[in-house]
């Protein structure tokens, strides 16, 4: 696989650092009682097209460990633990 130039790096990353910090600003700006419904109408949205996802949860999941152990950085997120995979 050849990974991406690094100026799309770079634009992708200041993309999702933006939307983070403009979600958590909506966060913040409503009542709990707003923005947990809206969780919620996501959630329940996703569950009711999960079969209309490309990937199953174990190939999700055997794709995060695999690029995890050929990045090769010793810090960041554990293996997965083994109840957890399908």
């Amino acid at each position: 696989m050849k990974p991406p130039d690094p100026e799309f790096r770079e634009r992708n990353r200041k993309e999702r650092i933006w939307f983070v910090k403009k979600q958590a600003e909506w966060v913040r700006s409503v009542p709990n009682e707003v923005w947990s419904e809206h969780q919620c109408r996501m959630i329940n949205a996703l569950y009711a097209h999960k079969d209309q996802y490309p990937l199953t949860k174990k190939e999700y999941l055997d794709m995060i460990e695999k690029a995890r152990l050929l990045s090769g950085r010793r810090k960041g997120s554990p293996p997965i633990p083994k109840r957890f995979r399908c």
